[in-house]
């Protein structure tokens, strides 16, 4: 009898633990797809405009993944829409709090002036993890990524792309976040900066968004006004730039002004600056008297070889190399 329940034993508590298994990984996904169904009723209470299609459960009995097919997403007071016709939600069977979301199609981003810009990539993943019902941490991350507006000349790309945020501990309301793209290819020539090329080799960034709670918040025509009234700026602790003649690691803060323009300021150690000013010179469409000043300080730094820390500034509207004024800025959007 003994050894009869020694055969046995094991195998009915084999069929108990994969019965309970079963029901657990039914139960999650049903709760899952509960919880999906609570957000989008939530964000359409709000006056949102949100919705899946299909969901379709996957991975059973190791894994658990839902396909959300026809995903469609825009903000109560956003003015822009996000859709794609499938994204995967990957879920931790043992932390429940921890999602990752992979996107399986092209996303499209409408905004309410009618421009669409499409986002794709051979891998594009997103995470997000809560504690306390808080966003304890969150990060994308992107392989061969584009970004592109069919009404404007040209593709962003990017080779390589790392995205993580998290709430300051130093600060409440504030979030650090850690930014890295690689091998960035620019759609088009940026005016003023035609000669330093198309192809931005590393740009990185260690930023803390002030007021970062407010970037939730929304206004028709002006997703960031609540923001930049709450007092919102981007403090950048570092920030790495490899561009043509510019390589640099500076600090620095920006934001918007009044009219929505860039507004801040840059400090960036150049360890060749006649190169970076004799190439913003030659650009075409560097107006007479700037051309004329900028040839004077790259002829003066490549005779001396002195290093200098590059002060850019964004004030009234206009941009400042050294205090030179280089371009008008106009309004973000």
């Amino acid at each position: 009898m003994k050894r009869w329940i020694w055969l046995v034993g094991p195998w009915a508590l084999f069929v108990v633990l994969a019965i309970g298994w079963v029901v657990y990984w039914h139960a999650a996904a049903g709760e899952a797809e509960r919880r999906i169904q609570s957000a989008l009723a939530e964000q359409q209470a709000q006056g949102a405009s949100a919705s899946i299609g299909r969901i379709v459960r996957h991975g059973f009995p190791v894994l658990l993944r839902l396909e959300l097919q026809e995903v469609s997403y825009a903000p109560a007071r956003g003015g822009w829409r996000a859709s794609t016709a499938r994204l995967d939600l990957h879920l931790n069977l043992l932390n429940t709090q921890h999602l990752t979301f992979e996107s399986k199609a092209p996303i499209a981003f409408a905004r309410s002036d009618g421009a669409v810009t499409n986002v794709g990539a051979d891998t594009l993943i997103a995470t997000w993890r809560t504690s306390g019902g808080a966003l304890a941490m969150a990060g994308v991350e992107a392989d061969n990524l584009t970004l592109d507006d069919p009404t404007e000349e040209g593709v962003l790309a990017a080779q390589k792309v790392v995205l993580n945020i998290r709430r300051d501990p130093r600060e409440a309301g504030e979030y650090q976040v850690a930014f890295d793209a690689q091998a960035l290819t620019l759609p088009r020539p940026v005016r003023s900066f035609e000669s330093f090329g198309q192809t931005v080799a590393a740009l990185r960034a260690a930023i803390v968004v002030e007021q970062g709670a407010a970037l939730l918040e929304s206004a028709p025509d002006d997703p960031l006004g609540p923001w930049r009234e709450a007092g919102g700026q981007l403090r950048f602790d570092a920030l790495v730039l490899n561009w043509g003649p510019l390589e640099s690691t500076g600090t620095g803060h920006g934001g918007l002004d009044a009219e929505r323009r860039l507004e801040g300021a840059l400090r960036l150690p150049i360890e060749h600056p006649g190169r970076v000013f004799g190439a913003i010179a030659s650009d075409p469409e560097t107006d007479d008297d700037a051309r004329s000043a900028l040839q004077l300080l790259a002829t003066a730094y490549a005779i001396s070889g002195d290093d200098i820390n590059l002060d850019v500034e964004a004030t009234n509207g206009v941009l400042r190399l050294e205090g030179v004024g280089v371009r008008e800025l106009p309004p973000v959007y």
